[in-house]
């Protein structure tokens, strides 16, 4: 998905723009735990690539995601 089809909070601004910043492909659809079918913006990649304060992580085998709910 290339553009969110739900509005940003402003932290998830913060996020996206820090992805982009940094050349990682934002995906708008992920649902993480206990978000019951909620869209937020994450990243994947390996363990330690990417950071943001205050955003959720889920374990991916090899790879992890980074979201920002």
């Amino acid at each position: 998905m290339d553009k969110p089809d739900y509005e940003l909070t402003a932290k998830q601004k913060k996020f996206v723009a820090k992805a982009k910043k940094e050349g990682f492909t934002v995906d708008y659809g992920y649902s993480g735990r206990f978000m019951y079918g909620r869209k937020c913006p994450s990243v994947v990649c390996h363990p330690g690539e990417f950071g943001f304060k205050g955003c959720s992580v889920d374990n991916m085998a090899f790879d992890m995601v980074y979201y920002m709910p």
